[in-house]
């Protein structure tokens, strides 16, 4: 699953890259991707431009005039930009490889600009999901969701965190890291490394912590974004994480 680092390397390329560029189609390939809202339709983004993108844990939220786009890319979910004037980005975890011609059949949305670039969201498991709804309805939404702090925020604070584990006190550690109610944007890939790091069995019950043992994991859920975050995430091979190492 796409998780905070591989998440957060789709932000950066669509920030520094599609960001104010007029959107001139909208090739919708498999209809369940998208949860509109009554009344909206992708081809309504035609004519306007993303102004801005936000990630708060996996979640990636695009603006276009009034409108919003989240994104969440679930177990297998892909973005890519292409074009002949960027640089272009690869971000997710890809099936088929990296550099596979597209569209391919995993491809489920095309999103076209005017100067020649090209969005495209691919899934091979079809979980993916695009939502699109006024930018009003955005803070209603992610209110519902309930998501923790993300880690890679200033939210994410030590004070913060051991009163958090305090408040989990029969909570498994793997099982509430996993949580993104507690925080946002770890997975399985990421929650594993983290423990590793700090040294904690994943079975251990929240409340047996020492208050070092906290602050070690912690140290260790930054330290671990520190080094993801710049390498855009794993390495994927196979449906599997290779570690550096």
């Amino acid at each position: 699953m796409p998780e905070l680092p591989e998440v957060e390397a789709a932000r950066r390329g669509i920030a520094e890259q599609l960001l104010h560029d007029e959107i001139v189609e909208v090739d919708l390939r498999l209809p369940k991707l998208l949860v509109a809202s009554d009344g909206l339709g992708l081809e309504q983004l035609v004519g306007l431009s993303f102004s801005e993108i936000r990630r708060h844990g996996k979640y990636l939220t695009l603006l276009a005039g009034d409108l919003a786009l989240v994104i969440h890319l679930k177990l297998s979910g892909q973005l890519v930009g292409r074009g002949p004037t960027i640089p272009g980005f690869d971000a997710g975890h890809p099936v088929p490889a990296y550099g596979a011609e597209l569209p391919h059949k995993s491809t489920h949305l095309i999103i076209y600009f005017a100067s020649g670039s090209r969005l495209y969201v691919t899934d091979i498991r079809h979980f993916a999901r695009v939502r699109l709804m006024p930018v009003d309805d955005l803070d209603g939404y992610f209110n519902n969701l309930r998501l923790g702090p993300d880690v890679a925020s200033s939210a994410f604070e030590r004070q913060w965190f051991h009163g958090a584990i305090a408040r989990r006190p029969q909570s498994r550690l793997k099982p509430l890291l996993l949580d993104q109610t507690f925080v946002s944007g770890l997975g399985n890939i990421y929650v594993d490394e983290v423990l590793y790091r700090a040294r904690l069995h994943p079975e251990r019950l929240a409340r047996t912590l020492t208050p070092t043992e906290i602050d070690q994991l912690f140290d260790a859920v930054g330290e671990i974004m520190a080094i993801a975050i710049p390498i855009s995430g794993a390495n994927i091979l196979n449906g599997k994480a290779i570690p550096e190492r």
